[in-house]
């Protein structure tokens, strides 16, 4: 059903211009509707063909968002009519989203980051600030539900640290030693969500079909017997919910939660992150936007390892390979005038 109904929402968008930030760096690209708050998150899986893989549920970005807990009442945000939406940048560059009402302001700010070891950015880190503007002490909670998919190829949705596979509904405490589950996928793309430092460790992490948890306003109980299918219309429609449990904050007061996204590794995210250079326009599909520079890089990268490799063995290339490589110089000779 959810399948469906995104496809009713993209066609009746057709005939309308949908605007948004689209950033880029190193591998990563991050796309956030202005209007919601929305977004949806890419990985260059593929730098000759400038494949971007979704690493979330891209065809409708409303199925991943966050949910604000104020003294028990729940307000899905970017949806909530309590709460204004503003999209733009801080100061340090990052794509910034402001949820403000009455009583609460939501502050999310994405800057992009990469694993222990790698030149490049694979990761993105969501920070969350939650003040409380209101007049008295409230208890505020929070809550991510990412839309997941890689893992419904497959048929195995989810992998912990661990090497457990997660086939059916799943719940982990704070108390749990797994430091992060990842959405398998192929293609050189999976998703893999932190569930540790840097991040901030989630009080519950909820793995289920995405209809069973978008369908309750808070949490659910973890069915060990169900699957990620809910009959009739929520088939093989896997999710993972990051619950961040209500405390009590002061007014003027705030809360932050930092949760880190990016693609499969098994090294930690570095604290430090990198500022995106961001510009606002036209959303583009995700396979037909241009190179940049930095893919441009990674391409040329790719061709003097590959030679080296050769250098090193000793064996002469494949025709496959050497047609491979001659394709990408190509391109690069082609390109090489924009600079």
């Amino acid at each position: 059903m959810k399948r469906f109904l995104s496809f009713l929402i993209l066609a009746c968008a057709l005939g309308s211009s949908v605007f948004g930030f689209d950033v880029r760096d190193g591998r990563m690209r991050l796309v956030v509707d202005e209007r919601s708050g929305r977004f949806a998150l890419y990985f260059l899986a593929d730098v000759t063909k400038n494949r971007y893989v979704p690493l979330l549920y891209d065809q409708e970005t409303r199925t991943t968002y966050p949910t604000l807990l104020v003294d028990q009442k729940a307000y899905r945000l970017g949806d909530s009519p309590e709460f204004r939406t503003t999209v733009g940048k801080d100061a340090s560059g990052n794509i910034s989203i402001e949820y403000r009402s009455s009583f609460c302001v939501v502050r999310q700010s994405f800057s992009f980051t990469s694993s222990t070891g790698a030149t490049l950015s694979d990761g993105i880190a969501i920070t969350a600030t939650i003040e409380n503007v209101s007049q008295k002490d409230s208890a505020l909670g929070f809550r991510y539900l990412f839309d997941t998919w890689l893992g419904e190829k497959a048929g195995t949705h989810f992998i912990a640290q661990s090497g457990i596979v997660l086939n059916t509904e799943v719940m982990y405490g704070a108390d749990s030693t797994e430091q992060w589950i990842k959405s398998p996928g192929d293609a050189g793309a999976s998703l893999q969500v932190a569930l540790s430092a840097p991040a901030t460790r989630p009080d519950r992490v909820v793995a289920a079909n995405w209809k069973r948890l978008n369908d309750a306003p808070w949490t659910i109980e973890a069915n060990p017997s169900r699957n990620f299918t809910l009959l009739p219309y929520s088939v093989n429609d896997s999710a993972l919910a990051l619950y961040y449990d209500p405390v009590v904050v002061r007014p003027g007061a705030s809360r932050t939660i930092a949760t880190i996204l990016g693609n499969e590794t098994t090294r930690p995210q570095r604290a430090a992150v990198i500022a995106p250079q961001a510009t606002a326009g036209s959303v583009a599909a995700a396979d037909s936007a241009p190179l940049d520079a930095m893919a441009d890089l990674i391409a040329v990268r790719s061709v003097l390892d590959a030679i080296d490799a050769a250098l090193s063995s000793g064996s002469a290339l494949t025709p496959e390979d050497q047609a491979s490589l001659e394709a990408t110089l190509k391109r690069l000779e082609a390109r090489k005038v924009a600079y």
